[in-house]
């Protein structure tokens, strides 16, 4: 890669942004006004919510006890004037001890009646007159009060609990009435705490007895520096994820379909720079903007934190200034974030065939990274090794984790956090890179959507094979029916609370087949030309037959680390108690199915319906992206996210990796389906090997180191371990030998790369398309 290239491009880039006063104001101007703005209105906002003071109706207060008070006037009403005219509030003490600042209009109604009565009119009195809540005290609530102490006060043995109930009457479905029912409850705990407190002291008990302790609690937090801490490593990794994407996306799409728009992508095509050195020097440009809206957004926020907020009196909106020593830490951040998102942006732009085609694109991408944005700022989240390998989590946990000081956890998982973003920086700029080389990506022309049309080039245009864009939605069609369809297809559940055996049988022939295998069969028939090939369904020979002879023994071979794999993932990411239950639960019937059954609904009838349609339909349509490996992970990646649980996920992803490559390399399903039925049947087998197993099969003892009454506990020897790495070393050597049949997008992408790496090479030739050396 020539570097002079690259900087010439950044140049012309950087320039060209800066003359365009939209990018300039997204990036500088937006950020600069907004929080201000922000923090404003909020102030304005504050002032409407303070002015409004709850509204509440009592109904009966002449059945409220003269002790302890509970509401008081605050005016005493003249002589002859009713007690409508009187103005109330609650009693001073109750607020605080309540802890209740909020101010109230109470309208009382000395008269009691029914609750009947209350009732029927209580929805008209909400919502026509306009009450927040009503209080009400029913007849006879004083009286049987003051009889409850007299009572107390005389020694009666036998002395009368039940009492008429006051109510809260309040509607959840207004805002509200909602806080003033919170409100209220707060106020009427504090009240008969109060009643219990004088029924205690009128029969000389000590209130002790009732209150024997209290919890003095010690906040060994510097205030408010560790406080506005806590709080902002909670807001910033959030702002600078949010800010990374949206200040490169702009950019980006100017950068790409902007000149698709203006036509001047062409001549910078025909430059003597090679794709990758164009790529390299408009991703700087981008990473730029991104790092510039990320870091005067964050320097706005801390401006009106510290400033604007500080206004509110009470200091309960006053997080106070960033400290400055974590700014350090949001900058570093903030390069490899800027990286994945600039790259990213770059090439979903570049997919876009006008600036407003490409706007659209943001809110999906801004929507999936959302909840990997959201993780952190959760409590009960914090940085442990599986949280580490989530892409964008993972980093936002560490900077979370440096922010509040904990170096000592932020060191732990430093590089696997390090390591999965540079992995996912590399698979976007790759992607990025390809977007350019595809000819058929980079100059297609925008035109109207017309269904009909549409329908009639998709059908006569079908290939022999899913395209690629069929397959990814394949994919998604296979991970969203499940939970489309759960409610109507979900067997009935035993009053044990476990599954059947013959809804166990029936819940997984609906799942595999009805949801798994009919709808890749249906789409297969219906958008490709050629079932045999879509599915790597042909006639055996010599490369097949090894294949088929082969893949059970490498499953064989990889299952002891199948196990390794399974163990350090459960200590790594431990499944909930939850989780287990329900999983007993619905594999509660398989106590009562022959072996031969057991292995075939849960080992073979899996293997067949998932190849199909993940090493079969979709591995089959991504291959026309022109990258056999990108193909097999994609299909490996939707075939770990069919199994639902994180913990099954991972390993499935990783397995579905040496699986395709298998389908791949002989060409066949059939190497394939052996291959994951072997695995499948010996997960179970393994699971059934407890004590009477070995006493009940004696040659076991000779594989089995250990075993224990736990199924799924038994360990293999040590030879037997290595025996098996060899020879999976060996098969994988004898696969990887095999001459794979690669399609024509991957030859041509082939031709492409091999001329990226020797420019000067006579492999211009007309594989490589109109791609300029």
């Amino acid at each position: 890669m020539n570097w002079n290239n690259v900087q010439l491009i950044l140049k012309r880039e950087l320039r060209d942004q800066a003359r365009d006063r939209r990018t300039l104001f997204s990036v500088i101007g937006l950020p600069v006004l907004l929080y201000p703005l922000m923090g404003l209105m909020v102030l304005q906002v504050m002032q409407f919510r303070q002015a409004n003071p709850a509204r509440i109706q009592v109904i009966g207060l002449a059945e409220l006890p003269d002790a302890p008070e509970l509401i008081v006037p605050i005016e005493p009403a003249k002589e002859g004037e009713t007690s409508q005219g009187t103005r109330y509030e609650f009693s001073s003490k109750l607020l605080d001890d309540a802890g209740i600042n909020g101010k109230f209009t109470i309208e009382a109604t000395e008269a009691s009646i029914d609750s009947q009565v209350v009732e029927k009119t209580a929805k008209e009195s909400l919502h026509s007159e306009g009450f927040d809540a009503i209080i009400y005290f029913p007849p006879g609530f004083k009286e049987r009060m003051e009889s409850f102490q007299d009572q107390m006060a005389n020694g009666a043995g036998d002395v009368e609990s039940k009492f008429p109930s006051p109510q809260l009457i309040t509607n959840s479905s207004e805002e509200r009435s909602t806080l003033a029912n919170n409100r209220l409850r707060q106020i009427l705990h504090a009240w008969r705490e109060r009643v219990i407190q004088k029924n205690l002291e009128a029969n000389n008990v000590p209130t002790v007895i009732t209150d024997p302790f209290r919890i003095d609690p010690l906040d060994l937090s510097e205030k408010p520096r560790d406080q506005a801490t806590y709080m902002w490593a909670k807001i910033f990794p959030f702002i600078v994820v949010i800010w990374a994407l949206t200040g490169a996306f702009y950019p980006a799409i100017d950068l790409c379909a902007g000149e698709k728009e203006r036509g001047t992508l062409e001549t910078l095509l025909s430059s003597p720079a090679l794709r990758s050195e164009i790529v390299a020097g408009k991703l700087l440009a981008i990473m730029t903007f991104s790092m510039a809206t990320s870091v005067l957004n964050l320097l706005s926020m801390g401006f009106t934190a510290s400033f604007v907020m500080g206004q509110f009196g009470n200091g309960q909106l006053n997080f106070g200034p960033p400290p400055i020593w974590s700014l350090g830490w949001l900058f570093l951040a903030l390069i490899p974030m800027a990286a994945l998102f600039s790259a990213l942006a770059l090439a979903i732009a570049t997919m876009a065939r006008s600036s407003k085609e490409g706007q659209y694109y943001l809110l999906p991408l801004l929507m999936l990274n959302l909840p990997l944005v959201v993780l952190p700022v959760l409590p009960d989240t914090q940085l442990t090794f599986g949280t580490s390998l989530i892409p964008v989590s993972g980093m936002s946990f560490l900077l979370k984790s440096l922010m509040e000081g904990d170096y000592r956890t932020a060191a732990l998982y430093a590089l696997p956090v390090l390591g999965v973003t540079a992995f996912c920086i590399w698979v976007a700029i790759r992607w990025a890179i390809d977007q350019f080389n595809n000819e058929s990506v980079l100059f297609s022309e925008s035109e109207r959507f017309n269904l009909q049309a549409w329908l009639k080039k998709v059908w006569r245009d079908r290939q022999a094979t899913p395209t690629a864009a069929g397959a990814f939605v394949m994919g998604i069609v296979l991970l969203a029916l499940p939970h489309m369809l759960g409610k109507y297809i979900a067997p009935e559940v035993g009053p044990d609370g476990k599954l059947g055996t013959s809804a166990l049988i029936q819940q997984m022939l609906t799942i595999q087949i009805g949801l798994i295998l009919l709808p890749v069969l249906i789409a297969a028939a219906i958008f490709t030309r050629s079932m045999a090939k879509t599915f790597l369904l042909r006639m055996p020979d010599r490369q097949m037959m090894l294949g088929v002879l082969l893949a059970p023994l490498l499953a064989i071979c990889l299952h002891p680390f199948a196990l390794y794999l399974r163990g350090i993932i459960q200590s790594t990411i431990p499944m909930s108690q939850d989780l287990q239950d329900r999983l007993q639960d619905t594999l509660g019937g398989i106590e009562n199915l022959p072996i031969w059954a057991i292995f075939v609904m849960f080992g073979v009838l899996p293997a067949i319906c998932e190849e199909f349609a993940c090493r079969g339909f979709i591995l089959s349509g991504m291959r026309h992206i022109g990258h056999k490996w990108a193909a097999i992970s994609i299909s490996a990646i939707f075939f770990g996210l069919l199994h639902g649980i994180l913990q099954q996920s991972i390993p499935a992803t990783i397995f579905g990796l040496l699986i395709g490559f298998v389908a791949v390399q002989t060409r066949s399903l059939l190497p394939a389906i052996l291959f994951h039925a072997t695995h499948n049947c010996l997960v179970f087998a393994q699971g059934m090997i407890v004590n009477d197993t070995l006493k009940d099969f004696w040659p076991l003892r000779f594989l089995v180191a250990s075993v224990t009454d736990t199924p799924g506990d038994a360990e293999y020897h040590p030879i037997l371990v290595g025996l098996c790495a060899l020879g999976a070393f060996l098969i994988v050597g004898v696969f990887a030998r095999m001459p794979a049949e690669l399609s024509v997008e991957e030859r041509r992408q082939a031709a492409l790369d091999h001329q990226g790496r020797f420019p000067n090479s006579a492999s211009k030739s007309k594989d490589a398309g109109s791609t300029v050396s």
